[in-house]
């Protein structure tokens, strides 16, 4: 038991009815909560009603009782009459729902169950996400007529959901649950939809094609799905031989098309039926190829014409189904990211490591011995030959020597290590550029970075150069980005020869590479090139969706159906902002929850609004954006966005280190004025028949013109490039006049965007309350959070309100009460070692940690654990309920009277009062306590 363990027990037992609000209190009554009694009394009581300044009444952010009439903002007008058709993908990563107008084809709700669960890229099943469909749609679960799914590891409805009683069964025991981590639904009416009639499974990569062709702005052209895996060919083929109406694939449509299965398509390998039945395993799609035409706007034809199968080296049921062993495209760049980041989905961070290789650092070995540091050329390709061809014939050779042995993510190299073998380096890949500029004066907003989730690392001026296992993966990513980058180039363009198409459409996990679909765009002489915002496995939802709607009316797959009650072919490209929609009542109760924290000011002038934030931008401030829907996909696209100037290159490492947290070495990307782009980027030849708007969905990587790269250093990545959102007054009206007056203010019609995100492992804000949550995990290196009309900034604990000397009106306020956030508990860790040789000279530690899952800042990813300094920290914790002031707090650790004058106390209580004050407002930043 910790020694201040009776001190804190008598005041909870005299002062139990105080409390700050609570997330999980009801809407009615958000400050409500209960609370331990104590650290180490598990008893809980019922909080009373108390006059305090945080009671919610004061709050004037506190939402009014509204009418339970009141309807969702996206709720359709004819809720009895309306029929959906839902796309979904689920049981494998990221689960995706896609909700369509059945009638008019209309695309009301999109989203991905990471944004929901704060889990990155979870699977599992869509319970969750078809409840906040309907709840936003105002619907119910009768309204849905047609379901279309994929899960590309095995098939969903003859497998999974034709008993439900055995998925209850399962479920009961927490197993088989699908890659749901045992979330709740598995067996829930939600998920089973055992009430919808029209249900069909469709295969992983004509999904993919449906998500693109379906809207893309083009009436013909070629699809390109390259991706880690898809579809098993035995199950395509089982499907086809046994007329399962239930699925359909590439084989399908053939089959219908008159071909019998599949003999118009190039299958490679060549005989891959063969191989099927004699592989212990299976075969998986890999890289498919597709034309595609749509008619009248009502009937969209697709047509399969090639299919690379790779087959699963291992069996499917070890790590990661044995993802990091198959032979696609998309899987060696992933075992490339498994090797360096420990991490099969960071393909994203080998993307942008590659372009350092060649990258010269000076260095310097301490003896003033000057040298230069760069990372070696792997000479023997990774990847190499036509995908297209059988093996034998030159098709594709893969070599993973230079990814086999020790991963990078494990290794400790020397250069980590001082001569005395402490450890001062805990960043593998933490490195500057060799013209690097320090953060400046952004550095002054960083207070206790280890704490909270910081990076544990004071921040440092000078220039950090790579370590040696850096510097290898720096080559490991340029081979493997060089390799995909030929072979891939190859693979578009022979396809673009043999079907003479001039359009392209890029779609599976590749298509994630934007420096790959720059140079596809560009160099290959497309006409136009299309990538939807969501290339990667949440897209699969939007083609199931697609198919659901107009599959049917297709050439090859409509047979004797009658197509005449099929919606219209969507006309446009889909807005990428189909999330659920906050609501002014949202934003107040998430900002009535942390406002012991918050300065908030209501600004409904938009201009007024946009001309703050520039304000700020210019200043080397640091804004996030949380605005209407959020984007579907991983990139952020002006409505959940962390964004900052880049004319200022000291925000690289600023941004990456101290709000992002992650790797310095990473890149950002502009959001650019379409209009304005082809000024800045080089953008390809066919850029200006499409008014320079190229990448609407940051899709494509550019290279920035050599006369000013100086201008915008810190979206200029350290091989000129630069990944691009080209935004336009139609697509997104309120970010383009954001920009435009960042534009008219600075000469530079672009703002550094990155996705506003700043706990470690988590995805893209949601709600309101992860916004807010999300900016005080900042610790102030975000400036200011613009929600809507609120523009709210980080309050500053205020020592004079807590002892009573502020004014207002010329009256002296009385002292504030520091209060807890919520319901705490403690953990207390020892350790006991030697120090020396001597075995009577031992070593003792102790650390405590509180978890507060009330605060804002509780992090469950860490189970919300937060380290304090010492038992005076834990002391003060437990006395902050809310009814005991500053000098009830001395007379706790003092002989100190509670009438005292602070001028009067002894120096030593002087100093004991500077040092609670100093820990009271510690607490108070990392919102333990508020007053």
């Amino acid at each position: 038991t910790l020694p201040y363990s009776q001190t804190i027990r008598r005041h909870h037992e005299e002062h139990r009815h105080h409390d700050l609000p609570s997330h999980h209190a009801s809407s009615s009554s958000p400050w409500s909560s209960k609370l331990h009694s104590t650290p180490f009394d598990l008893d809980l009581y019922d909080n009373l009603n108390d006059d305090s300044d945080l009671d919610a009444s004061s709050n004037p952010f506190q939402p009014k009782d509204a009418s339970s009439n009141l309807l969702p903002p996206l709720a359709v007008p004819n809720p009895s009459t309306t029929k959906l058709t839902l796309g979904i993908n689920k049981y494998s990563h990221d689960t995706t729902l896609c909700a369509a107008d059945a009638t008019t084809g209309h695309v009301l709700f999109a989203l991905s169950k990471e944004r929901t669960s704060r889990t990155k890229h979870h699977g599992g099943n869509i319970a969750s996400l078809v409840e906040l469909c309907l709840e936003q749609l105002n619907l119910d679960i009768e309204n849905i007529s047609t379901v279309v799914m994929n899960n590309h590891h095995h098939r969903i409805l003859p497998f999974v959901e034709a008993n439900v009683d055995h998925m209850e069964w399962e479920e009961g025991l927490g197993i088989n649950n699908n890659g749901g981590e045992n979330d709740d639904g598995y067996s829930d009416e939600y998920n089973v939809l055992e009430c919808v009639e029209d249900k069909l499974e469709m295969s992983h990569h004509l999904a993919h094609a449906y998500s693109a062709a379906a809207q893309c702005p083009f009436e013909d052209g070629m699809i390109v799905v390259m991706d880690g895996m898809g579809e098993t060919y035995r199950t395509m083929r089982r499907a086809v031989e046994d007329g399962d109406e239930t699925y359909v694939s590439d084989l399908t449509l053939a089959q219908d098309d008159g071909d019998g299965g599949g003999d118009d398509i190039q299958f490679i390998p060549s005989d891959i039926e063969e191989r099927a039945k004699l592989s212990y395993f299976d075969w998986r799609e890999a890289e498919s190829v597709y034309t595609f035409e749509k008619k009248n706007g009502k009937h969209l034809n697709i047509k399969p014409i090639f299919k690379r199968f790779t087959e699963e080296n291992t069996p499917p049921t070890l790590y990661n189904h044995g993802f990091e062993n198959m032979d696609s495209l998309g899987a060696v760049y992933s075992r490339s990211s498994s090797h360096v980041f420990g991490d099969w989905n960071a393909c994203g961070k080998v993307m942008g490591l590659a372009p350092w290789q060649g990258h010269v650092w000076d260095s310097n070995d301490g003896n003033d011995n000057s040298q230069q540091l760069t990372s070696q050329i792997i000479d023997k390709p990774i990847l190499q030959g036509k995908l297209y061809n059988n093996k034998e014939d030159g098709g594709l050779s893969i070599d993973k020597s230079s990814m086999m042995g020790l991963p990078f993510i494990a290794r400790i190299d020397p250069d980590m290590f001082d001569d005395e073998g402490n450890m001062i380096r805990t960043k593998k890949y933490d490195f500057d550029d060799n013209d690097y500029v320090p953060p400046g004066n952004n550095i002054n907003n960083i207070d206790d970075a280890n704490a909270g989730g910081g990076s544990g690392e004071e921040p440092s001026p000078l220039k950090q150069l790579p370590t040696k296992v850096a510097l290898d993966a720096i080559s490991l990513a340029s081979r493997i980005q060089t390799d995909l980058e030929m072979v891939g180039m190859d693979f578009v363009k022979h396809f673009k020869e043999e079907t003479g198409e001039t359009n392209l459409c890029l779609a599976g996990g590749v298509a994630l590479n934007s420096v790959l679909n720059g140079r596809l765009s560009r160099e290959l002489g497309f006409e136009n090139t299309f990538i939807p915002p969501y290339p990667g496995d949440d897209g699969i939802a939007v083609g199931c969706c697609a198919f659901g709607l107009f599959g049917r009316s297709s050439e090859s797959s409509a047979g004797d159906q009658d197509t005449t009650a099929m919606p219209p072919l969507w006309n446009e490209t889909l807005s990428p902002y189909l999330g659920p929609m906050p609501t002014d009542a949202d934003m107040k109760e998430a900002i009535a929850w942390a406002s012991p924290w918050l300065d908030v000011e209501t600004i409904s002038d938009e201009t007024k609004r946009n001309d703050l934030i520039v304000e700020e931008l210019a200043s080397g401030g640091v804004v996030a954006i949380y605005n209407g829907r959020s984007e579907l996909g991983p990139r952020a696209l002006g409505h959940r966005s962390i964004l900052a100037d880049p004319r200022k290159k000291g925000l690289v490492r600023f941004i990456n280190e101290f709000v992002k947290k992650r790797e310095s070495f990473r890149p950002f990307a502009p959001s650019c004025l379409a209009k304005e782009a082809g000024d800045w980027f080089d953008l390809g030849e066919h850029a200006a028949a499409a008014n320079s708007n190229v990448s609407p969905y940051m899709s494509i990587t550019a290279q920035v013109k050599d006369s000013k790269r100086d201008m915008i250093p810190a979206v200029t990545h350290v091989d000129g490039s630069s990944r691009l959102q080209t935004v336009t007054p139609e697509a997104e009206p309120n970010y383009h006049r954001l920009i435009s007056a960042f534009f008219k203010a600075t000469g530079v019609p672009m703002v550094l965007n990155t996705s506003f995100n700043t706990l470690k492992s988590e995805p893209i804000v949601e709600t309101p309350q992860n916004a807010i949550r999300s900016f005080l995990s900042s610790m102030g290196t975000i400036e200011m959070l613009v929600m809507g009309d609120y523009v709210i900034k980080r309050k500053e604990a205020n020592i004079r309100t807590l002892l009573g000397e502020e004014q207002k009106s010329g009256v002296m306020t009385p002292p504030s009460n520091p209060k807890r956030a919520g319901a705490v508990n403690y953990q207390t860790t020892f350790s006991v070692g030697l120090d020396g040789d001597d075995d009577d000279d031992v070593s003792s530690n102790s650390k405590t940690l509180v978890q507060m899952p009330d605060r804002p800042m509780h992090n469950e990813k860490d189970g919300g654990w937060f380290e304090i300094l010492d038992d005076l920290d834990g002391q003060l914790l437990g006395i902050c309920d809310g009814s005991t002031g500053v000098n009830e707090i001395m007379t706790q650790f003092t002989a100190m009277a509670e009438e005292e004058n602070y001028d009067k106390i002894t120096e030593a209580d002087q100093f004991l009062l500077e040092n609670i004050l100093r820990r009271l407002v510690r607490l108070y930043e990392h919102t333990l306590i508020g007053w």
